[in-house]
């Protein structure tokens, strides 16, 4: 063959072989996907091997490309380290973040800072449940995982721990009807389980008035009025209050966040993303807090 293996184009490969698109791995890279063709085809020729299977659909390694993409994640592994240790590591390396919805209220400060640190690093963030995350993760298709549910995974890091709150617009009297209406997330989340359990052993009567998979729709129904909701407390917005025993509700446990990393060889970008992660959610978070309205009885 008589040529070096390009890290730029071994970048392009592991790319190709984790996402089984050219499209989507194009996307991760930030460029065209007739790009990254070109580099696959520069990369066979360099190693005389075809390196995958074209299917309809989605591209396969082929038996050389099996063998290839271990050293490759390990070389570019080595160069991210290399150049970590050099002071370099904002030139070369990219990291994949994948994130619980109701932990994403953290990021913008955690991505800022950063981004500060390594202004040339490449990132792709995936807002997803736990568990849909845990498995990319273990498919090597996630650098870093940041959930809220274990999922009865062992091996995360533990990053903070605060209580789930009920939750109520200020303006509104929806903690009054009878029956409760709730604002739920989708079946298998653990903040609809906790509300449901609270309520059902407390003998209170409720209803299931609003379903969302994601935090924004079960925000907006606590705003809108229509419903109270379980919700962590970090994630509390102006104009909703906490409705703890004066309004007859039963306490509820702490939820914490967990990251997990990849169980690869290391990944230095994704390990000062992970620093990053952890300093910030250390940090506390202001809590808005909103007047209690007036109770119908006091109205009339």
């Amino acid at each position: 063959m008589g040529y070096d293996l390009d890290i730029e184009l071994l970048r392009a490969f592991v790319a190709v072989a984790e996402t089984g698109s050219f499209t989507r791995a194009a996307q991760r890279l930030g460029r065209v996907q007739s790009a990254v063709s070109m580099q696959i085809k520069r990369l066979e020729a360099a190693t005389g091997c075809a390196l995958f299977t074209r299917g309809h659909r989605r591209v396969a390694l082929a038996p050389d490309g099996e063998v290839l993409l271990g050293y490759a994640r390990r070389m570019l592994r080595l160069s991210e380290q290399a150049l970590a240790e050099l002071g370099q590591s904002a030139q070369a390396g990219a990291v994949r973040l994948g994130t619980a919805d109701t932990a994403s209220v953290f990021l913008p400060g955690v991505l800022s800072r950063f981004a500060q640190a390594c202004p040339g690093a490449q990132m792709e963030v995936t807002c997803d449940r736990s568990w849909t995350l845990l498995d990319a993760l273990d498919a090597g298709e996630l650098d870093l995982a940041l959930v809220t549910q274990a999922c009865g995974r062992g091996g995360g890091q533990a990053i903070r721990r605060e209580p789930l709150v009920w939750a109520s617009a200020a303006g509104h009297l929806a903690h009054e009807e009878k029956p409760l209406p709730l604002a739920l997330f989708s079946q298998g989340c653990a903040y609809r389980q906790a509300a449901m359990a609270a309520l059902d052993r407390g003998e209170r009567a409720w209803r299931n008035a609003y379903n969302s998979v994601n935090l924004e729709g079960v925000r907006a129904a606590v705003r809108a009025g229509i419903a109270v909701a379980v919700l962590p407390q970090s994630t509390l917005e102006p104009g909703m209050r906490v409705l703890g025993a004066a309004e007859g509700f039963p306490p509820l446990p702490d939820y914490e966040i967990t990251l997990y990393r990849h169980s690869g060889e290391g990944n230095a970008t994704a390990e000062r993303l992970a620093e990053e992660i952890v300093q910030g959610l250390a940090r506390p978070i202001e809590i808005p807090v909103a007047a209690a309205p007036a109770s119908r009885s006091a109205t009339g």
